[in-house]
């Protein structure tokens, strides 16, 4: 059939004809908007410390935040700052912590959470300073419910939406003249409550979080009076904040899905999350400007510092505190020989490099420049002149690194997690499912008979007698130095963390055991006279992808990988839409 012929039918040309039309239709839309600006990533606040909460005033020109110092009793208090550039002013203080800003609609009053261990207070407070007045006074909130938002307006500035307290907290309407708090939302059995309220820009629907236990959730929305609560997500993981866009149609919401904490846009209808990638993967609390072109949120830029606490004479520990920061991740820190410095590994240069620094966190430097490779694992030699570690540029091997200048690293065996004998003539390592003894230089390598077992830490006791390690069934045991039989050597009381630190004294030898009730990491010392566990170091909030710990040769500190919360920034992305 002639193509001229096909051409003349009545449905092709109305289909061209549409076609035709539609693409008028677009190039007049692009004509109209203009083509796309691109988004840019910008810092708006570096205070240090936790920089979080992040809040629009109405006009788009300021931001208030809560901002929190690095020590360990540091509370958040509330602070304000023009937008793009500008001095910030604190608004709060005491000893109480203030987190959850909300502007009013009129931008003349900024509502906010207080929290003293006591009592959870909704407060107000003039965006310029001034007066504050409480509001609403309930119990405390959870310890968990802390952490997340907890206040907002309703469209007339009249009352605040903010989270009840009880079983199972709920969201409530208080009316800034005082009265009884009329619940909205009734979380069902199974769940663990409802939080971070965000009102829609016309004010008829609120969404909100809703817990169900162990940081899942899922984005609900609902209207004011709370009827029929509708689901958007479907993911039952984190959720840490949530904004509408101007128009209403999209909530913008931070979760823990795919790699990490990122930034995601719903439908308001309902329909599938899509991702923000401009914000990276360790993105929280976003906040978008009521006029529009900016998007606020929460950047950790650390998921991990090296912190120091003092080990007391009783067992216990003292005066926590950040020794090695950076805008990357800090981990397996460990004390020379001789208690003067520490090494430690660091991504902050975009890849991992090994770092020297002394006992205080001063005088840092760069020791290695790899520019690639997973390096892990990181041991002294006994004399303080070589550096033992994992690198994984393909299969896992040990190098060493001598500490001159110009000295480059040397790959001594294919193997992971190597240690030192005491006189430094040896290494222990793991390879092919078993634990393995060499020459310092790798060479005349032989297998510690009886040792089968997962690749985990290994050390050499310090009468050169033994080598200990973490065994299948959550048990130390050990084998002879000179090869022989294995024994089940220390039964910890509470989860033996397989993948972490052992380190032996004359007297006994400390290794980490899990708390998965009380979640918290404990370094426990095994007295050999006594055998059993005699004291308990609990090390809070540590990183538990490289669960490893350095006590000092003096044994009054012990340095160890934490979690970061104590330093967070602001940041925003421009032109976002």
């Amino acid at each position: 059939m002639a193509i001229g012929s096909i051409l003349r039918r009545p449905a092709v040309l109305l289909a061209l004809a549409l076609c035709s039309v539609g693409g008028v239709v677009t190039l007049l839309g692009r004509l109209a908007t203009g083509p796309r600006v691109q988004e840019k990533r910008v810092a708006l606040a570096q205070e240090i410390g936790a920089n979080s909460f992040p809040a629009w005033a109405p006009n788009g020109k300021l931001l208030a935040y809560s901002v929190r110092g690095s020590q360990e009793n540091d509370v958040f208090h509330i602070f304000v700052r023009p937008v793009p550039s500008g001095p910030a002013r604190q608004l709060t203080s005491g000893d109480a912590g203030d987190t959850s800003p909300a502007w009013s609609p009129d931008g003349a009053s900024i509502a906010f959470l207080r929290s003293d261990g006591e009592h959870a207070q909704y407060r107000i407070v003039p965006p310029a300073g001034g007066p504050e007045r409480k509001i609403a006074e309930f119990p405390p909130l959870p310890e968990d419910a802390q952490t997340l938002p907890a206040v907002a307006w309703t469209h007339d500035g009249k009352s605040l939406i903010v989270v009840e307290p009880g079983e199972r907290p709920a969201l409530a309407l208080v009316s800034l003249d005082g009265g009884t708090p009329r619940r909205i939302t009734n979380p069902p059995e199974g769940t663990e409550g409802d939080f971070t309220p965000a009102v829609s820009p016309d004010g008829r629907t609120i969404a909100f979080v809703r817990s169900t236990g162990s940081d899942g959730a899922d984005i609900y929305v609902t209207d004011l009076t709370g009827g029929s609560p509708r689901r958007l997500t479907f993911d039952n993981r984190g959720v840490r904040g949530i904004a509408w866009t101007p128009d209403g149609h999209e909530i913008v919401y931070a979760g823990d899905r795919f790699a990490g904490w990122r930034i995601w846009r719903v439908p308001a209808y309902g329909g599938s999350p899509r991702d923000i990638p401009m914000a990276g993967r360790s993105a929280q609390y976003p906040a978008v400007s009521p006029a529009g072109g900016r998007l606020a949120y929460v950047d950790s830029p650390s998921a991990a510092a090296v912190w120091r606490a003092a080990i007391a004479p009783d067992g216990s520990v003292a005066n926590t505190a950040p020794l090695l920061r950076s805008l990357g991740r800090e981990f397996s820190a460990a004390y020379s020989p001789d208690g003067r410095t520490v090494a430690d590994i660091s991504d902050q240069t975009g890849a991992d490099e090994i770092w020297l620094s002394d006992a205080d966190g001063g005088h840092r430097r760069k020791l290695t420049s790899f520019q690639g490779p997973q390096v892990r694992h990181l041991r002294w030699s006994p004399d303080g002149h070589l550096l033992l570690f994992d690198m994984r540029s393909g299969g896992p091997e040990l190098y060493t690194l001598a500490l001159s200048p110009g000295a480059k690293p040397r790959m001594i065996v294919q193997g992971i997690n190597g240690s030192w004998s005491h006189d430094g003539r040896h290494i222990y390592f793991w390879a092919a499912g078993r634990l393995w003894r060499a020459g310092a230089d790798g060479s005349n390598p032989e297998p510690l008979a009886g040792s089968f077992g997962p690749p985990s830490e290994s050390v050499e006791s310090a009468d050169g007698k033994f080598v200990y390690y973490p065994a299948h069934r959550g048990t130390v045991w050990r084998v002879p130095a000179a090869g022989g039989e294995g024994q089940e050597a220390i039964v910890p009381e509470h989860n033996l963390l397989w993948n972490a630190s052992l380190e032996p004294t004359l007297k006994g030898l400390y290794y980490l055991e899990y708390d998965r009730p009380m979640r918290t990491a404990d370094v426990a010392f095994y007295d050999f006279s006594a055998k059993r566990t005699t004291r308990r170091l609990p090390l809070k909030k540590i990183d538990m992808r490289e669960p490893s710990f350095s006590i000092s040769p003096d044994g009054k500190y012990i340095v160890y990988p934490r979690v970061d919360e104590s330093q967070t920034n602001l940041m925003a992305l421009e032109n976002f839409r």
